[in-house]
């Protein structure tokens, strides 16, 4: 019996695509083995410089430290290497945790709107006066 393959990596162009394909990253050792293979792709001689690196997250419905751990260590190798990486596919509840854990600072996220942190968590962040009726 064979293991599930924890992320697929394809490549077009000069973007390297990483899916993982797990639901749930929550533990330590799965969350490093998806970077660990990711790594080693960047790693491998390609006949095209890897320019950029998507994550699709969207089979992801949770992400915990683990996982994020991982996901800024790959940014950091990533940008020490002049690759450019974003997020794409973020289901509410992993976008969620990006937002509690202040971690769309830092991270840059697809084109897609729908993957955009909420306006309404931005303007809160920006401008803590804002006051809305409440009716009880």
């Amino acid at each position: 019996m064979s293991q599930a393959t924890a992320v697929e990596i394809h490549f077009h162009d000069c973007s390297m695509v990483v899916s993982p394909s797990l639901k749930v990253i929550n533990r330590r050792k799965s969350a490093r083995k998806i970077s660990s293979k990711v790594s080693a792709a960047l790693d491998q001689p390609r006949e095209r410089l890897v320019t950029d690196v998507i994550v699709d997250l969207g089979q992801v419905t949770w992400i915990s430290s683990a996982g994020l751990n991982e996901l800024i260590r790959l940014q950091a190798q990533s940008r020490a290497s002049g690759i450019h990486l974003r997020l794409r596919s973020l289901n509410e509840a992993v976008r969620d945790v990006f937002r509690i854990t202040r971690l769309e600072r830092i991270f840059e996220f697809d084109g897609n709107p729908e993957n955009e942190p909420a306006p309404v968590a931005a303007a809160i962040e920006s401008d803590h006066d804002h006051s809305v009726p409440v009716s009880i």
